[in-house]
Parts: C-alpha cells; structure tokens; sequence
C-alpha cells in the first residue's frame, strides 16, 4: 500500500509532485479544471489537495488546513474509488464500508448516502443521456437482469419476461445505422411529409399545380409595375 501520491507529466516522464500521507492512499482524482486532487485513504477519509498553492517544492507532507488543503470525513473504512462532477461541485465517493456517499466540495459536507450490501469497488459520475428524461424515448437494446447463472432454467431460478438477453461472441446483430444514415432517412420523411402537404395527393396535385402557376404570374406583373414606377420615377427630370 502506497502512502504517497504522485503526479507525473507523460509527455516527459518527468515527476511534478509528490505528497505523502500518513495512511495509505487507494484512490485518486481530479476536478475538470486540475485545480485539486482528491485521495481516498485506507481510514475512511477524502484528501483534497490544491495544486494551484503547491509553491515550487515538488515533495509535500498534507497537512489539513494548509494551502487549501481539506479532509472529508465519514466513511468507515477504505474508500476505494472517487470521481467529480463535471462542473466542479460535486464528489461522489465508494468505499468497503458497502456505502457510496455524494459530497459538497465547497462545504465538505456529504449530501447524500446509497447504502449497498457488499463493499463498493467502482463508482462514477457520467453525463446523463439526452433523452433520459423523454417518456416515449425507449432502450435500443433491452436488457434482461443478470443471472447467477448461464442456464437459469436449470439451477431453479426464474428468468423475467419481455426482455431480451443480449450476448456478446460469435452471435452478433445486425449493425445498426450509423448517424449520417439516419439523417439522411429523417432528410428522406421531411422531404417527402413536405411535397405532400405542398402538392397533396391524386387529382389535388394538378389544382395545387394551377394555384401555384397563377400565383408566379401574378407576382411576376407585380415585380414589372414595380420596376416600370421605378425607372420612371429615376429618369423623371427635375
């Protein structure tokens, strides 16, 4: 277990910093804009660090309350994985206290706890999709609940219905439509959903033609009075 942690440039090889802790660090993190480093420790505790009142020193000691430096408190035991919002404000926190817990940077306080039935390996923050929040939007590839099992009919469990059990290997699906496709197919319905309400269908096509006729004529004789008005109106002497 390491009791340091350390911030390399990869370009280079070249270490920039180095902070030592007095318990062992199982995590790490940064916020979007690198201005802090978040440490999970072996007791429980959150180590937030700023990188921005380091100095020039590259080897450090934390210590709370010095040159920003923070310590959240109330896991009871190793925090194993620790990510950030993307806007900055927000520290999402697992640990083998079988406990994921949400924190207020700004106020170190933890806002909310989701209590688990075994420790808590791995936890993120991702965005959330765009049609999360859209009620006729649905999954494109349900999935069933994971089984125990790869035959559950045979060790007694009973398998869900209306799902579909998708498996990776030799058995693939069709590919699905890429983005340009499925934008010229919508292009494709716009067009067509338009030539219909513009021309209509059957024996209104040839009246709409008609309408759409007299109505260029007239616009034209309009644009060649306004034309003639104009010319005279600029040669017109004085």
């Amino acid at each position: 277990m390491f009791f340091a942690c350390q911030v390399w440039e990869i370009s280079s090889g070249e270490m920039l910093l180095s902070i030592l802790f007095d318990v062992g660090i199982l995590s790490v993190t940064f916020d979007p804009c690198e201005y802090f480093l978040f440490c999970g420790g072996s007791d429980g505790n959150i180590f937030q660090t700023s990188l921005c009142s380091m100095g020039l020193s590259r080897d450090k000691t934390f210590q709370s309350d010095s040159d920003g430096s923070q310590v959240f408190k109330g896991h009871r035991n190793l925090v194993t994985c620790l990510s950030v919002s993307m806007d900055g404000t927000i520290l999402l926190s697992g640990s083998n206290d079988e406990t994921v817990r949400m924190w207020d940077i700004q106020s170190k306080q933890c806002i909310w706890t989701i209590n688990h039935r075994g420790p808590v390996t791995n936890a993120a923050i991702i965005p959330a999709p765009a049609n999360m929040f859209v009620s006729d939007s649905h999954p494109a590839v349900p999935l069933a609940r994971f089984s125990r099992h790869l035959n559950p009919s045979e060790q007694g469990e009973v398998t869900g219905t209306g799902s579909l059990c998708l498996r990776l290997g030799a058995n693939t699906q069709e590919p699905e439509a890429t983005y340009l496709e499925k934008a010229d197919e919508l292009y494709s319905l716009m067009c067509a959903v338009t030539d219909k309400s513009v021309f209509g269908d059957g024996e209104n096509t040839k009246v709409r033609v008609s309408e759409l006729e007299e109505e260029v004529r007239t616009l034209k004789k309009i644009n060649k009075d306004l034309y003639e008005f104009s010319t005279q109106l600029l040669t017109k002497p004085n």
